[in-house]
């Protein structure tokens, strides 16, 4: 017995279950369709008057989804079977296998031609794909959680941070006392200046 996996209609796991080692491939899953209680009593009405033939007729059934023996790789989040585009690419592939063999057949080995080629096969593994998207999937992974060194290193870069920060208001603040400095001692001047031309006018 292996594994195989159980899709609903759009290919979506559901859920795993055991079938035979020989099977492979994606079979359709049908369940029959269920009646309500009306429909069941008209039923049972019009099974008294059928014939034979009819009453010989299986349930109805409608499609519920697939079962799919094909190999899930690991470390998909949602497994997503793509049914169709499988089953196109197996059924090219096996026109062009029977389009081989008939070439093969007539394929002379004594004309100097080269051999058909024999059609790669489906790699039937390659139509199981992520169900969720790019973003979903990292949303799902853990954070890192940094170590002791690590924290101690972001400890290290923040107080590196705060000494520049620190320094900068420093030189910011020597600027601005030698900027003060300089305007006083241009005032001084001025006034200085302004003395000495009111006494060369002997207001003073």
């Amino acid at each position: 017995m292996k594994e195989a996996i159980i899709t609903d209609l759009d290919g979506r796991y559901i859920e795993p279950t055991l079938i035979a080692d020989s099977v492979t491939g994606v079979f359709e899953r049908m369940e029959p369709i269920r009646q309500d209680a009306v429909d069941a009593v008209g039923l049972a009405v019009a099974s008294s008057v059928q014939d034979d033939h009819d009453q010989s007729k299986e349930p109805k059934t409608k499609l519920v989804g697939y079962t799919v023996a094909i190999p899930l790789p690991d470390g998909l989040y949602e497994p997503t079977f793509n049914v169709q585009g499988y089953r196109k690419a197996k059924a090219d592939y096996d026109l062009a296998y029977v389009e081989y063999l008939g070439a093969l057949a007539k394929h002379d080995p004594s004309s100097g031609k080269p051999a058909p080629q024999r059609p790669a096969p489906v790699d039937a593994s390659s139509y199981w794909s992520n169900g969720l998207t790019e973003e979903e999937i990292e949303a799902l992974q853990p954070k890192p959680v940094p170590t002791e060194l690590d924290q101690l290193r972001i400890e290290n870069a923040k107080l590196l941070l705060h000494v520049a920060e620190l320094e900068a208001k420093s030189d910011k603040h020597t600027e601005a006392t030698n900027e003060l400095q300089s305007h006083n001692a241009a005032l001084t001047q001025d006034h200085a200046t302004l003395l000495l031309q009111l006494a060369e006018k002997g207001v003073i």
